[in-house]
């Protein structure tokens, strides 16, 4: 007959219990697993499952949770976790903003949904390029390589004994810049078209004020806002997935190894 006592219960619980806060905060910040369409108790669940499956060939956890250091730990898993949850979602924050930025180049800035997760509204074009990059997410099964990532985190960044790093914030912060620069390049040519015929249109508003800019120039950066987009497709593809690379590459390279 199998007896346990308490010490063992709690070493029991304490080994499933920290791999499973530090996913769980992942899964609160990363791109798919944190929408509202997702349940909490189904988060909660998969975050279990992993745990149990994962804390058997992790390091022994000497810390008791039921103590300072067991909070202070907690803390510290729930921070790396969101570290790593967060350095994934910098590619869909990217996205957003070019479809902002398009979209107030084109006026299509009042044409907007109302984003359940982050409580404000986005514009119609920020939607489309969102669910675009999901897709692409999604087919190179990008969120196994998240997940993959995290587990691999428990070996670089072991739960008992392993102190954050500050340069992995500076790190972070430089990463951050860069996407923000692709995100900028992504939308560099239709920008550049609609301030051309926005420079035209001036032009002809000079030479001819009786011309509407107005009438004429709305519908006009509209329709071509909408070629620019679709002809633009095919290159977002290899450009999104030229992303995704990166950013996993430097989830592997920089965030496990620092």
């Amino acid at each position: 007959m199998l007896t346990f006592n308490s010490l063992q219960l709690i070493t029991l619980i304490s080994n499933f219990f920290w791999p499973m806060i530090r996913v769980l905060s992942f899964f609160s910040v990363a791109p798919i697993f944190k929408e509202k369409l997702i349940n909490r108790k189904n988060k909660i669940l998969l975050s279990g499952m992993i745990s149990w499956l994962v804390w058997p060939f992790l390091p022994e956890v000497h810390t008791v949770l039921f103590s300072y250091f067991g909070f202070l730990l907690i803390l510290q898993q729930i921070l790396i976790g969101i570290v790593l949850g967060f350095t994934a979602q910098l590619l869909f924050a990217t996205i957003n903003l070019s479809g902002e930025i398009i979209g107030l180049q084109m006026g299509l800035s009042f044409a907007t949904f109302f984003n359940n997760n982050s409580q404000i509204g986005t514009s119609i074009i920020s939607r489309f390029l969102n669910i675009l990059a999901l897709f692409v997410f999604i087919t190179l099964n990008m969120h196994l390589y998240l997940i993959s990532i995290v587990i691999d985190s428990f070996y670089s960044m072991p739960i008992d004994g392993y102190f954050l790093n500050v340069n992995i914030f500076f790190i972070l912060l430089k990463f951050s810049s860069s996407i923000f620069l692709n995100g900028l390049l992504l939308v560099l040519p239709i920008m550049i078209i609609l301030l051309s015929i926005s420079f035209v249109m001036s032009l002809l508003n000079r030479l001819s004020p009786q011309i509407s800019i107005f009438s004429i120039g709305f519908p006009l950066n509209l329709i071509l806002g909408m070629l620019m987009l679709y002809f633009l497709i095919p290159v977002m593809l290899p450009f999104l997935k030229k992303i995704l690379d990166d950013l996993i590459f430097f989830m592997n390279n920089n965030l496990l190894h620092i």
